[in-house]
């Protein structure tokens, strides 16, 4: 009993207890809640830590603040703030695609970083980033190529694009770009800088790559920006690299200097006033052989006047350049050349075979250079003993035979030639270059020099033309055709005068005549051409075309008519070769024949006031002829469809 009033009453404490606890927390006053800090005050603190990280340049810290700053509510500086040093930041990094966004989104909030180079920079950064090498080149180009753009942003760009090609080592693409740039400058000053800035970058490019951009350039571009500033490099460094070849490295600078396309050439000067200290400034000695007395004196003296007037010329830019001439007539000249000055290793000359052939076996032409104005030298080894600056017969046959098989269309031809050694050899010469190039001689007729009376017989009989019909034939008797539609006459104009009636009065006014160089200079000696109906359909090579645009030929003219003189070949041969010599005598003074043979086959970029020559590698010379067609006041170049259209009416006028 006892037991169960114990068990009753812990029942009653156990229920009465939670009663006692829960009258107790109904009486007790409940605390008021924390609320969180107002947004503003978690921004401006977020705002201050990523000022931090960023003036500390704990570049990952400030990306990872920035980021999540950009999707508050910040006002635009803040904003704007923002957007910029997360862009940085993730440039600073690498996380390349966060960078390229940030940057699109900072310029949408600013438009006007669109005008700004820095922000230009970061999205090509951004792009090579992320491996994107040729989205970054084309957007430099984009930028490169809007008219609109400041020059400030397009100078930018292309300077920006020059060096990822650097840094890939390609060079190829610079030409272009450099030019294009140069082409947009506004003015003449930022065209100055770009020169400037274009010459360091180029002091950079690897000797091999600066040699193939130079000698990728054709020669007649040789002048224009860039090109002027990778051939000045080349040159600067040939002067330090080869000091020996200072005097040819020298005179190519100076060139490019009066020829290159410079805004402000004072840099380049400075780098040869500089050079100059160092190696001096050097000149030349050229001696000139020629006839100054007798038959052929008026000629020697033409070409010491033309040679005077291309000294004067050197000297005006710079380059000192002394003349000893000697006559090749005179009894001593042999003694005379024996001691001209040592330094006058290159000579011009002679015109004359006899002379040469007095100086060809003797020391002296082992001594010195001798360049001959002649068009073969007898027993002597071109490009060895001596070297040609003069048109040989094969450029004379060359020239005709391209004119008649590949420029008009003609492939059978016919020779008429005189007795002699010249007409002979010629006629030889032109049979071989036609059938070379695949054309064929169907004609082939001599005759005797001097003997006028039998010629209508020689051309009646090429032509073909029965013997009953050959003098007084009737007028009404049909002729037939020859199997050839030109003719070479390798003879002088007076007799080509005299047999080109022939033609006429055998009813063949249909042919294309071709006639040697003698024809060409005969013809401007001449004051009136009374007989040009028989050479209308005539073409006869030549050196000298007084109508050359060439800057050299109108120089030389210019100089001719002060003095009152007629600029001809003989002078355009002696200003050309003066010109000539200045550039490659120190290689001929101090060259073996092939070295300087290997000189000349580069031999380039020369502005020439007569046909142009060159070399081979074996040193044997190649003069590019022009073409003439005569007229009553002269001679007129060529056209070659002009002379198959002229061929053509003939022809259809004169059918049979």
């Amino acid at each position: 009993m006892v037991h169960q009033l114990a068990l009753r009453g812990i029942l009653i404490l156990l229920l009465i207890i939670p009663v006692f606890f829960a009258g107790g927390c109904i009486e007790k006053k409940r605390l008021p809640p924390i609320a969180p800090p107002p947004a503003e005050e978690t921004v401006q603190g977020l705002l201050l830590q990523a000022d931090a990280a960023w003036q500390a340049r704990d570049y990952q810290r400030s990306r990872q603040l920035y980021d999540v700053l950009v999707s508050e509510p910040l006002d635009h500086r803040q904003l704007d703030l923002a957007w910029e040093r997360l862009a940085i930041s993730s440039l600073q990094t690498q996380d390349y695609v966060r960078a390229q966004d940030a940057l699109i989104r900072w310029a949408l909030l600013d438009p006007k970083l669109r005008l700004e180079w820095f922000w230009h920079d970061y999205r090509v950064l951004a792009l090579l980033g992320q491996g994107k090498e040729d989205q970054a080149e084309d957007y430099l180009l984009q930028i490169l190529r809007q008219p609109e753009s400041p020059w400030s942003l397009r100078s930018s760009a292309g300077i920006r694009l020059s060096e990822i090609y650097r840094q890939h080592r390609d060079y190829a693409p610079l030409p272009l770009l450099f030019a294009d740039l140069h082409a947009a400058a506004p003015d003449a000053q930022a065209k100055a800088e770009l020169e400037r800035v274009v010459v360091q970058i180029v002091r950079e490019i690897p000797d091999a790559s600066l040699q193939r951009l130079v000698e990728r350039v054709p020669s007649a571009e040789s002048t224009a920006f860039p090109n002027s500033v990778f051939a000045w490099e080349q040159r600067r460094r040939e002067a330090r690299q080869r000091p020996g070849e200072w005097p040819e490295t020298w005179a190519a600078m100076q060139r490019l200097l009066q020829q290159g396309v410079w805004t402000d050439p004072r840099p380049f000067v400075e780098d040869l006033d500089e050079l100059q200290e160092h190696f001096g400034t050097p000149g030349i000695c050229v001696g000139l052989l020629l006839p100054l007395d007798g038959p052929l004196a008026e000629t020697g003296w033409k070409v010491v006047r033309g040679a005077e007037a291309g000294r004067a010329a050197l000297e005006k830019n710079g380059y000192p350049v002394r003349l000893e001439i000697a006559n090749s007539q005179a009894a001593d000249i042999l003694e005379t050349l024996s001691t001209m000055a040592p330094e006058c290793r290159m000579i011009g000359g002679p015109i004359q075979r006899d002379a040469w052939d007095r100086l060809h076996g003797t020391n002296l032409s082992s001594q010195r250079r001798f360049f001959t104005f002649m068009p073969t030298m007898g027993q002597a080894t071109e490009g060895q003993q001596a070297w040609r600056f003069f048109a040989g017969p094969q450029d004379q046959v060359r020239t005709l035979a391209n004119l008649a098989l590949s420029q008009m269309g003609i492939s059978s031809l016919a020779v008429l030639f005189p007795q002699d050694r010249f007409g002979e050899h010629m006629g030889e010469m032109f049979t071989r270059e036609v059938i070379r190039m695949g054309g064929q001689i169907t004609g082939h007729q001599s005759y005797q020099p001097g003997q006028h009376e039998e010629w209508g017989e020689a051309v009646a009989s090429l032509l073909g033309v029965p013997a009953q019909q050959r003098r007084g034939r009737q007028e009404e008797a049909v002729l037939p055709r020859p199997p050839f539609q030109a003719v070479f006459i390798p003879d002088s104009l007076s007799d080509a005068e005299v047999l080109l009636p022939q033609f006429f009065y055998y009813d063949e006014p249909r042919l294309l005549i071709l006639g040697p160089e003698l024809w060409s200079q005969a013809w401007l000696q001449r004051p009136r051409h009374t007989e040009l109906q028989y050479f209308r359909l005539a073409a006869m090579p030549g050196a000298w075309w007084p109508d050359n645009p060439s800057p050299a030929t109108r120089a030389l003219t210019e100089v001719a008519h002060a003095s009152d003189q007629t600029p001809d070949f003989w002078m355009a041969l002696g200003y050309d070769f003066i010109r000539f010599a200045a550039r490659i005598s120190q290689t001929a003074q101090t060259s073996s024949p092939d070295h300087l043979n290997a000189h000349l086959a580069a031999f380039s970029d020369f502005d020439w006031s007569m046909a142009p020559l060159s070399w081979n590698d074996q040193g044997q010379a190649r003069q590019d002829l022009f073409l003439f067609q005569p007229t009553s006041q002269g001679l007129n170049l060529i056209d070659p469809m002009a002379l198959r259209n002229q061929l053509d009416r003939v022809r259809e006028r004169f059918a049979r």
